[in-house]
Formats: C-alpha cells, sequence, structure tokens
C-alpha cells in the first residue's frame, strides 16, 4: 500500500519553449474551505503557482487543487500552460526523498488533458487575464461548478488536448455537449426551461440553436446571417456521423479543416457560457472575444467557403 504523503506546501512553474508569459500579473487568496488553502499566482515570463497549508495535508489534496485552478486559467485562456516543475516541501513526517519520489510520481500521472491541441494558442484565444477576476469567492464556485459537470468537463478538455484522435471525431463530440450545456444553463439561469434534451425531449438541434442565439451570437454571426437552418444540419450531421456507415450518412457536414475551425467557435461557445454561470461579466472580455471571432472568420478562408457550400 503506497504511502500517503502529507506537506504544507506544493510550488509548480509553468512555462513553453517557444512561449514568454506576460506581466507582471499576480493574485493571492486564501480558499473558503474548513481547511483553508493560501493561494499565489505569479506571472512574469512564466508562471508559478503556490498552494500552502498551515499544517500537514495531503500531497494529493494540493495537487488536486492545483489541478482545479488549473483547469480555470485554461477557460480563461483557452490553453493549458506545460507544467515543467513541480515541488513538495515543508513535511513534519515525509523527508526528501520521498517528497521527491511523490513529486516525480504526480508529474508522471498528469492526465493528457493537461497538453492541449497544437491548433489552441494562447497569444490569440485568451478572453481573460487571471488577476483581473480571480477571487477566493469565483473559485468556491469553480469548485462546485466542477463537481456539477463532472464528465461533461472531461469530454470538453479530451477533445481539446493533443490526442490522436482525428479533428472530426473530436468535432462531433464537442457540439454533441450542447445538450448537458443545456441542463447546466437551465440550473443556474431562467433560460432554457421549456428544453429537456434527451430522446423524447429537445434535439441535438434544438439545444445548439437554443445556446447559439443565446450565448453565440458574436461567435456565429456570419453563420446566424447566411443559411442558419442548413448550417443547425450541418453541425447535427457532423455529429451523427460517428453513429452511421458512410452510405447511411447524410447532408453536408464539416471537413478537417472546418472541423478544426467549428472546434474553436464550440470553444470559444462553451467557455462564454462558463463565464455566465461563474458570474463573469461579458464586458470584461467582450471585445477579446470579437478579436477572437474575427481571426477565425479570417483564418485561410475556410468559413467563406463553407458558407458557399451551404448555399448549393
Amino acid at each position: 500500500m503506497e504511502q500517503i504523503i502529507k506537506c504544507r506546501s506544493l510550488t509548480a512553474i509553468f512555462q513553453g519553449d517557444k512561449l514568454l508569459l506576460g506581466g507582471p500579473h499576480i493574485v493571492e487568496f486564501d480558499t473558503t474551505d474548513e481547511q483553508k488553502f493560501h493561494i499565489k499566482i505569479e506571472q512574469c515570463g512564466f508562471r508559478m503557482i503556490a498552494i500552502t497549508s498551515d499544517r500537514d495535508t495531503s500531497a494529493f489534496d494540493l495537487y488536486a487543487i492545483l489541478t482545479r485552478i488549473e483547469r480555470l486559467l485554461m477557460l480563461l485562456e483557452g490553453v493549458f500552460i506545460p507544467l515543467s516543475e513541480l515541488k513538495l516541501s515543508e513535511s513534519d513526517t515525509a523527508n526528501e526523498k520521498q517528497l521527491t519520489s511523490f513529486q516525480n510520481n504526480l508529474i508522471k500521472g498528469r492526465l493528457s488533458y493537461f497538453s492541449s491541441a497544437d491548433f489552441c494558442n494562447y497569444k490569440v484565444d485568451k478572453l481573460l487575464e487571471f488577476d483581473t477576476i480571480l477571487t477566493a469567492e469565483l473559485y468556491s464556485k469553480w469548485e462546485q461548478l466542477l463537481v456539477e459537470l463532472d464528465l461533461v468537463h472531461q469530454v470538453y478538455l479530451y477533445f481539446l488536448s493533443n490526442s490522436k484522435i482525428t479533428v472530426d471525431v473530436k468535432c462531433a463530440f464537442l457540439i454533441e455537449l450542447a445538450e448537458p450545456l443545456i441542463e447546466v444553463v437551465k440550473e443556474h439561469t431562467k433560460f432554457f426551461s421549456s428544453l429537456t434534451p434527451g430522446p423524447r425531449g429537445a434535439s441535438l438541434k434544438n439545444c445548439l440553436d437554443a445556446l447559439i442565439t443565446k450565448y453565440g451570437a458574436d461567435i456565429f454571426g456570419s453563420e446566424l446571417a447566411s443559411d442558419y437552418e442548413r448550417f443547425l444540419f450541418a453541425m447535427v450531421n457532423s455529429r451523427v456521423r460517428i453513429m452511421h456507415i458512410k452510405r447511411e450518412q447524410k447532408g453536408v457536414f464539416f471537413n478537417g479543416n472546418e472541423s478544426v475551425l467549428y472546434m474553436l467557435k464550440m470553444n470559444l461557445l462553451y467557455r462564454r457560457i462558463m463565464f455566465e454561470v461563474l458570474g463573469i461579466d461579458e464586458a470584461i472580455y467582450k471585445n477579446s472575444l470579437l478579436k477572437c471571432v474575427s481571426r477565425l472568420d479570417e483564418w485561410n478562408g475556410i468559413l467563406k467557403g463553407f458558407l458557399s457550400k451551404l448555399s448549393l
């Protein structure tokens, strides 16, 4: 049975080989749980996250807090920054060798979704600087939301990771998230009360339409101004392709480049909805969102070509 390692401090360093993180940015707060943890995030060229406790606690608990912070920062920035160093320290029960061995095992056991796909880009996909909105209250809301989302958020992260799954399959599963997102919005707002996703309820098309018209008017503005109905069918067709063999597939669906485009747009829509649930004011990130959308709409003429295909 593996020994439970306890300590009072975890420090993580994040940096990319070709990425210089802006700054200086700094945030400090204490968690609101019964056992309080002090969290400090500093960034200037690279990022450091330090989590400390006033008494020995499970290193797993410290690491769990770290990964929750990472996943929140990913929503703000659209990409995970690579973890380059992890250090456990200040223990009354474990020596340096035990701490080093345990921290190395934590790094080796990191889930693959912490490595983002190469089409996710910190410099262009970032919507918010963490020091403008990150507080103890927001972190507490995020902890609760992660529990509620359960597998939904894991699906979101895995299909935006650098896994070798093809982009059309990744896109299909991100489109599928429209149904649980309706449930999340219903739980936290007064919207979509008449929609109940499921075999006998609202269709995937209805769910996509509701989310796009409510939260994605800026993200899908070009599609809304074009043949929007055929666009919705194209999204649904791209999802149901994985349920039928080729000769049974019907209608317009996304090709490889279009799948990447709409993965990125669905990523923006997902993040926009999470911000709404977390109570983050749209005015704070609206300009950054519009810049992201403009870049995507102009990317290699893919959107223009797809909209032309819809009109055929």
